[in-house]
């Protein structure tokens, strides 16, 4: 019997600008399943998935221009957030509240990830290095070197030993977390890495490219496993489906794909979005899929596993 892949839902007019990015997070708690959203109109937006529709819980304002990333913590109970003003800022997803603005220095912060155990995030952007920072105090921590790369989009391993970054020249450094260390760099895209992901297990990581081409490399002993070839232009995010099978990719061609790494094949392709889809990425079962765009819009896909 084939996969039906359908699109749930739809929220037009999601923000004010242009969409940049999507996480999507769900409490330990009371099982409450979060989407948090970030747009060019400097705000957060933080909707509940709750009977196959989005309900705006909570707008987070604070960011003083244009929202570049954001993620949810393993628990499903805190979001952070990048910004072109320099700062990341953690929100509290149960009161709406901001806990902490962290400075990131004088350039963007493009990127922000959290750690598997949620007590650190990791930032990246123009300034070369990478940094690893404190949730509960805002200290910086660790810096990586990154040789002095723009990096343009960071991942920690599910298994905590690797933090990846993909930089504006195309190219992928995998930093050891215990010790700090640069383990490899890898090479393959010659255009800026929008995105990596790290499979469900941590032995591969999948990277996008404005290149056109998602590459998946082996994570332990550095080597390139395959090209997927698809989009028809810039890849803009990259996200691994729970079940460590299946991947899903946004472009700027308006697209979203979904991926069997097994087989290499593209398996479905939605062409819901009217301009460029900047961020997508799976539920906590990896059931659905949420996408952002240019557009001001947010799709939620049913892609059963």
């Amino acid at each position: 019997m084939s996969t039906q892949y359908s699109i749930l839902f739809k929220q037009e007019q999601a923000h004010e600008d242009d969409i940049w990015a999507c996480a999507w997070g769900k409490s330990e708690k009371d099982g409450t399943e979060h989407i948090v959203t970030g747009a060019l109109d400097d705000k957060v937006k933080c909707w509940k998935w709750v009977d196959e529709q989005l309900e705006l819980k909570w707008v987070l304002e604070g960011h003083r221009l244009g929202i570049l990333s954001v993620a949810i913590n393993p628990t499903g109970t805190i979001a952070a957030s990048s910004s072109l003003d320099a700062h990341i800022r953690l929100w509290d997803l149960e009161s709406g509240k901001q806990l902490r603005a962290i400075d990131g220095g004088t350039v963007e912060t493009w990127t922000v990830a959290f750690s598997p155990g949620g007590n650190h995030i990791a930032t990246g952007g123009q300034s070369g290095k990478i940094i690893i920072i404190n949730v509960d105090d805002g200290r910086n921590e660790v810096e990586l070197d990154t040789r002095g790369r723009f990096t343009l989009s960071i991942a920690y391993s599910p298994d905590g030993k690797y933090v990846a970054c993909g930089a504006m020249d195309g190219i992928i450094k995998v930093f050891d977390v215990a010790s700090q260390r640069l383990l490899h760099t890898l090479e393959g895209h010659a255009m800026p890495i929008r995105s990596l992901a790290f499979s469900p297990d941590s032995h591969r990581l999948a990277t996008a490219s404005d290149d056109g081409q998602i590459k998946v490399y082996d994570v332990k002993n550095a080597t390139f496993i395959h090209t997927l070839s698809g989009h028809a232009s810039w890849v803009l995010d990259v996200a691994f489906c729970p079940d460590n099978v299946h991947f899903a990719s946004c472009s700027s061609d308006k697209s979203v794909k979904i991926w069997d790494s097994s087989t290499r094949q593209c398996v479905n392709t939605f062409y819901e979005h009217r301009d460029q889809v900047w961020s997508c990425c799976y539920n906590n079962n990896g059931s659905k899929i949420v996408s952002v765009s240019d557009d001001k819009s947010v799709h939620i896909y049913d892609c059963p596993i």
